[in-house]
């Protein structure tokens, strides 16, 4: 289960990257203040550093102008089977 949520934390970090790209063309320090947190928590979020909480993953939805149903669209979450 472990190895599957770091799968799907690597898809959506990869979609944000690719957000980020195109909306805020690299600034990481304009993608922060429009995220409402600190440059270097958006460093280490986009080289996998750090884990994203659910409230700062709204706000960086917020800030690329989605959200966080699209983020996590096509991902393949399979369920726990626990028998």
């Amino acid at each position: 289960m472990q190895k599957e949520l770091e799968e799907i934390e690597e898809e959506v970090t990869q979609k944000i990257y690719k957000l980020f790209l195109e909306k805020f063309d690299g600034n990481k320090s304009a993608f922060a203040k429009a995220a409402g947190c600190t440059e270097t928590t958006i460093r280490r979020v986009l080289r996998k550093q750090q884990g994203i909480t659910i409230n700062l993953l709204l706000r960086i939805a917020n800030a690329l102008d989605t959200n966080v149903s699209e983020l996590f669209k096509n991902l393949a979450i399979k369920k726990e089977n626990k028998t």
